[in-house]
């Protein structure tokens, strides 16, 4: 059976009554009503992922093609950075992975109507066990705005695990310690939970960084 992601199940039960009903009413013309139910079962996939043994690696939190890499100012923790710029397929999957295994310092909710850049987000700041920052951004503009990320200051969260939906074809953005070294090139195509996008680099006593 294929795994649903929780925040379709909700959706999924309603379609499965509809496509009964629509049986009861009437009987095998109801037939194309099971596509409906097909597609969301497409759409709220949540297959599990095989995550790198990376301890350092930044992981991509979503599966996308890599929009941007570069050098950046990062407006939530004011601070130079290296910013990674993902475009989330059409096709999903669409669940949101934590980059890395860390603890949530803040999240940012989006404000309703809110037409400043800032404010149409939704950020997670999570921090690691090196003290490494790494701010995740969603930008939530687009319609429809179905956005789950149940997490609260404090939480733990574990590299690549599952930790919220997103839907539909989301840009996301990463904001990493400037020291941080991409791996990944404008155009990559990188999985969510498995697909390593950057690794933090720390400085060795008496070595080179």
């Amino acid at each position: 059976m294929l795994p649903i992601a929780p925040e379709g199940r909700p959706y999924l039960a309603a379609l499965a009554v509809l496509v009964a009903v629509a049986h009861l009413i009437l009987g095998p013309w109801a037939l194309p009503s099971w596509l409906l139910l097909l597609g969301g079962g497409f759409l709220f996939r949540s297959l599990p992922r095989e995550i790198p043994p990376r301890p350092l690696g930044v992981v991509s939190p979503v599966d996308a093609v890599v929009e941007r890499v570069g050098e950046c100012r990062d407006p939530f923790l004011d601070r130079d950075a290296l910013c990674i710029t993902l475009r989330q397929g059409r096709g999903g999957e669409f669940n949101l992975h934590s980059p890395v295994e860390g603890r949530v310092q803040r999240y940012w909710r989006p404000a309703a109507h809110h037409r400043m850049e800032k404010g149409s987000r939704f950020g997670l700041w999570l921090t690691t066990d090196e003290q490494d920052d790494v701010v995740l951004t969603v930008n939530c503009r687009d319609w429809p705005h179905l956005m789950r990320c149940p997490v609260t200051t404090g939480d733990r969260l574990g590299q690549g695990r599952r930790c919220g939906f997103l839907g539909f074809g989301r840009v996301v953005e990463l904001y990493l310690p400037a020291s941080a070294r991409a791996e990944v090139a404008p155009g990559s195509r990188v999985l969510a939970g498995s697909g390593v996008l950057a690794t933090l680099v720390h400085k060795q006593p008496g070595g080179p960084v």
